[in-house]
């Protein structure tokens, strides 16, 4: 029997709407996980459903399968050779050092490497069982049921839309019941010839349903909802009382943190870059006990955008992604203030091309103005020009830009750098805030070296240790003590900063909300409260709790405020993505101080990225030591990560270190490897009928259909396969069988006859009779 197999259209059609429903599935990691990229998932998908569809044996496939599944770990996190000595020894050495986590089920301290590896393993053997029910036993309803049961789950206990999900999932589900069903019918009654077109056409039928019903829910009206919220009444909200409902969006107030927000779609602005990551708008420094404040500003003036560069605004020392970005809010929402990805660099363009800047040194904030205005000594007093109204002492600029958006500052604006009572002419931007429609810039994002990070030390300027440590008095000692406990096992900054960060995402029962979210009783902390109190909430809760939770141990933070990367909606002709961010994407994260490496971004919130890349080159002699997560119920974690410090410094010995495999066992295993195969193929009739020897001694005698499909697939392996189009009966009397073995087989072909197509059921003297025939006529054949 030929290992290999050739599906029919039918069959990859089916195959096709599987993986596209499969794909719903794996697209909510990217906005509920920190999976940052799913094209590795989607090859595993594609991957094995395509071997499982043209290898009719699935035990041949698995070699195949890992092989592949290894080779994206490689690409993922390897910079040597595939299966080169240095990988083999990496990948080994992780194995060994997180199989015990493993089987501990410590997942947080196992590497990205063992993690990675485990989850596709897992993936590929579900996707495989799923195929096998799916496509060849045809169970596909439970599968629509379960995958739109699943997408409902996320949509109303999680923060993602899945209602396009849920659509589309419906269409594929109902395409792929109609193809395999199809494909059953053309198995039982093969079509040959020009006819085998009737199969497709027969597809037309259930295509124009979909379009019809399809079209006529999304054209048709809808009421709003008329139940209540179900998390806020399965949750309820006994811990404190609940804020007014406030809808979701950029604001520069953040004086009062917390309370439930509606979600709003509304669209901000489109963007078009070559890198999906946070668009930074502004920091904030002064924590209050119930918000943000800006502290002392640092304004510096620019006139000459086109001239203009920012240089190591925000980090510097560190590997750096040139990215370029055109972000238009003709569509939207347009803000005074300009949001960039990393850190900006040049603003390319803009519109309208009056626009001045003035740029906060201390926050890294940049601020749009509607032109320039002169300096003179003494000045002279002027009406406001309309659509704006001047800051006091200031004449006003001319008359902004026709369609623009023009507003006062809610500061009391810039000093002037130099003294006007010599009376000469000086410009400076306008008190008047500009809207701009369009901007295209060059930014860059960091690649945080893994090894600088952990050397980087705690050794701060005094500028920033006087800034960037503050905490009102009165927050409560238990937010200390929290953080202490949490970075107990940490020894370096960046190690406590991963284990907080580590702590508020997964490690201490905090649950992402935006609508039963309780605020805190009069003069009660916002972090305390949250910390222990309510113990949801959503961005501002986890980054504003981080930012405290650093600086009360030491470590200057700083809370930070912009856009999430939003949603890509396609590609432009130079292969950038094209992204739409809305109200919804609003979203603030912290910015830790390292010296010499500077502000880098980190993620607290458990349902967004980190927006922080990390290189880990830590060089394979010492190995990378899993940073430390927090156990606060029992000490037994704090004492597994100790051993397991303790074997990796045992691991660095010149001996291990230095271990290399001699060129005369690599030629030897592919010697042993070569020769197997070879073996195998040259058995592969023998290995093949014991297989269904196997299978056969597996199935109960009840189950007649099945052990004659399997008795049949022997005599197929064993003389020569059925033709299409061939009946069981002209099959029999075809192939070369002695007489018993034919007139039992014949037997066994009537009572299979009766059975499938007279839908009569089988006497007990009947069953017991045929199964005897099978288990002699399975001793007699022989390959």
């Amino acid at each position: 029997m030929s290992v290999w197999r050739r599906p029919k259209g039918m069959e990859w059609l089916a195959a096709l709407f599987l993986f596209l429903m499969l794909r719903e599935w794996l697209l909510p990691l990217s906005e509920l996980t920190d999976t940052g990229t799913l094209w590795p998932f989607y090859m595993i998908v594609a991957g094995v459903l395509l071997l499982d569809l043209v290898v009719p044996y699935r035990w041949l496939t698995f070699p195949f399968k890992l092989l592949g599944i290894l080779w994206i770990i490689h690409s993922d996190f390897f910079t040597s050779s595939f299966l080169s000595t240095e990988w083999l020894y990496n990948m080994y050495a992780s194995l060994v050092r997180d199989v015990p986590l493993a089987f501990q089920q410590d997942w947080i301290s196992m590497s990205l490497i063992s993690r990675n590896l485990l989850f596709d393993l897992m993936l590929a053997i579900l996707i495989s069982m799923v195929t096998y029910l799916v496509l060849e036993q045809r169970q596909g309803l439970w599968f629509v049921f379960l995958t739109e049961l699943y997408l409902a789950v996320l949509d109303t206990f999680l923060p993602y839309e899945a209602d396009g999900a849920i659509i589309r999932t419906l269409i594929y589900g109902f395409m792929l019941l109609a193809v395999a069903h199809l494909t059953a019918i053309s198995k039982r009654a093969p079509i040959a010839g020009k006819k085998r077109w009737t199969l497709w056409n027969t597809l037309i039928a259930p295509v124009l349903i979909l379009a019809i019903v399809v079209s006529v829910a999304y054209a048709g009206p809808k009421k709003d909802a008329v139940w209540p919220d179900p998390i806020a009444f399965l949750t309820g909200g006994e811990e404190g009382p609940v804020g007014t409902m406030k809808k979701v969006g950029y604001d520069n107030n953040d004086e009062n943190l917390g309370g439930p927000f509606q979600q709003d779609e509304a669209l901000v602005f489109v963007a078009i870059t070559n890198e999906r990551t946070y668009w930074r708008g502004d920091s904030k420094d002064i924590y209050t006990g119930r918000g943000w404040q800006k502290g002392e500003r640092e304004y510096e003036p620019i006139l000459n955008l086109q001239t203009h560069q920012w240089k190591q605004m925000l980090f510097h020392g560190t590997e750096t992604k040139e990215v370029r970005a055109t972000m238009d809010f003709s569509r939207g929402e347009p803000y005074f203030t300009m949001f960039y990805p990393g850190q900006l660099k040049k603003v390319v363009s803009i519109e309208p091309d009056n626009a001045t800047m003035v740029y906060d040194r201390a926050s890294q904030q940049v601020e749009v103005r509607a032109g320039r205005v002169d300096m003179r000594a003494p000045r002279e007093e002027a009406e406001p020009e309309e659509g704006g109204v001047p800051h006091p002492g200031e004449a006003p600029t001319g008359q902004p830009a026709s369609g623009q958006a023009v507003q006062p500052t809610e500061e009391q604006g810039e000093q002037a750098t130099e003294s006007q009572s010599t009376g000469q002419k000086r410009s400076l931007p306008s008190r008047f805030l500009l809207k701009p429609e369009k901007y295209e810039l060059e930014a860059e994002v960091p690649i945080v070296s893994e090894k600088a990070i952990m050397q980087a030390g705690s050794t701060y300027p005094i500028d920033i240790k006087q800034r960037y440590l503050q905490l009102p008095g009165e927050l409560p000692d238990r937010v200390k003590e929290l953080a202490l406990d949490v970075t107990k096992n940490a020894n370096t900054p960046y190690e406590k900063v991963r284990a907080i960060e580590n702590y508020l995402r997964t490690g201490g029962d905090y649950k992402y909300e935006t609508k039963d979210v309780p605020v805190p009783a009069p003069g009660q902390d916002f972090v305390d409260h949250f910390l222990f109190d309510s113990r949801r909430g959503y961005c501002d809760h986890f980054s504003t709790s981080m930012a405290v939770m650093l600086r009360s141990i030491g470590i200057p933070a700083r809370w930070v405020k912009g856009f999430a990367p939003g949603s890509r909606v396609g590609t432009d002709s130079n292969g950038n993505d094209v992204i739409e961010v809305r109200n919804k994407d609003a979203h603030s994260w912290v910015e830790v101080y390292f010296p010499g490496q500077g502000w880098i971004p980190f993620e607290a919130t458990s349902t967004f990225l980190s927006p922080v890349r990390i290189k880990y080159d830590l060089n394979s002699s010492e190995q990378s030591v899993t940073l430390p997560v927090p156990n606060l119920q029992e000490n037994t974690a704090a004492e597994r990560r100790n051993n397991r410090l303790d074997e990796l410094e045992g691991a660095d010995s010149p001996t291990q270190a230095s271990w290399k495999m001699p060129w005369q066992a690599k030629a030897a295993a592919l010697v042993l490897l070569a020769a197997g195969a070879y073996l195998a193929w040259r058995k592969k009739r023998v290995i093949t009928y014991w297989w269904l020897q196997r299978q056969m001694r597996s199935h109960p005698n009840e189950h007649y259909s099945d052990r004659y499909k399997l008795l049949l697939q022997m005599i197929q392996h064993l003389h020569s396969r059925r033709e299409p189009g061939e009946t069981l009966r002209e099959y029999v009397k075809r192939i070369a069988l002695t007489g018993d073995k034919r007139q039992d087989l014949q037997y066994l072909t009537h009572l299979y006859e009766r059975l499938y197509y007279g839908c009569r059921e089988m006497e007990e003297k009947a069953r017991s009779i045929a199964q005897q025939l099978i288990d002699r006529l399975t001793q007699q054949l022989k390959p």
